[in-house]
């Protein structure tokens, strides 16, 4: 009777031992398999974090455009802010002091959204503007004084009327200077206030191609109306799918001015 009672107790011993060796073994096929998968998740995570070096490179590396925007603000330029907005780009307007005061939200919705502020004077008048170096100074200094009272913003930079060629001459410009302003002219006109819907934007493209090829930063010349806001997406498309960024002017920025090239003459004619 003792025999079988033995022989049952020794294979349960046998039949204990084999089940501790199998879940010994699920035990370390667990941490075999666990192993494996964090791996891949690390490996995974690297290749997140080198990805957003890569995006943030290739943001570094875009080719800067400067659009600016004169004679505003008006009706058009909501929709002007609205566009840029979209395309995550800034730009650059110069103003005109009646208009800041007609729309001092608008100049307020332009700083707000992160668009550099400059000025454009007051009569746009050329018998006026260039008919002294202190008649100058002072519609400068009146449309900074309007845009500081409206939003804060002390800006010096500023663009005269049709541009410094031919009537700012050297001693329009030291007084301008002297005074901290800082006179901005453009390399790309867009001619916006001439051509009709969208042949402007192909006006621009035209010219952006040839000082890119050139390795030149363009700044390109358009105006606060509604043809220019009408079709500026398209402008804005062509830029972005071309890797352009459009920046904002800063102040620390080296101005870009017109050559004379002997053409500069003081204001003469009568109106």
């Amino acid at each position: 009777m003792k025999k079988p009672i033995l022989f049952i107790f020794l294979a349960c011993l046998v039949i204990l031992y084999a089940c501790q060796s199998d879940f010994d073994g699920d035990r370390r096929e667990s941490r075999i398999n666990n192993s494996a998968i964090t791996t891949p998740n690390k490996k995974a995570e690297s290749d997140n974090q080198t990805s957003l070096k890569s995006n943030h490179s290739q943001e570094n590396t875009k080719k800067t455009v400067y659009l600016t925007f004169d004679d505003g603000p008006t009706a058009a330029t909501s929709e002007i802010l609205a566009a840029l907005h979209q395309f995550h780009a800034t730009a650059t307007f110069f103003m005109l002091e009646p208009s800041m005061k007609e729309s001092p939200e608008v100049v307020e919705q332009i700083v707000e959204e992160g668009h550099a502020v400059g000025l454009h004077g007051v009569t746009h008048d050329i018998y006026h503007f260039y008919q002294s170096e202190q008649a100058a100074l002072e519609e400068m200094t009146t449309a900074q004084k309007t845009l500081q009272h409206i939003t804060g913003v002390q800006s010096n930079l500023i663009r005269t009327p049709y541009g410094s060629v031919p009537y700012l001459t050297e001693s329009f410009r030291k007084v301008l200077d002297s005074n901290g302003f800082k006179v901005w002219d453009w390399n790309v006109d867009s001619s916006d206030w001439s051509l009709s819907d969208e042949e402007y934007v192909d006006s621009v493209i035209g010219q952006i191609e040839k000082l890119d090829k050139a390795g030149v930063t363009p700044i390109i010349l358009m105006h606060d109306k509604q043809n220019t806001a009408d079709h500026l997406s398209i402008l804005l498309t062509y830029l972005s799918e071309h890797g352009f960024q459009a920046r904002k002017i800063e102040e620390d920025i080296q101005p870009y001015n017109f050559n004379c090239y002997q053409r500069c003459h003081r204001l003469s004619t009568q109106k």
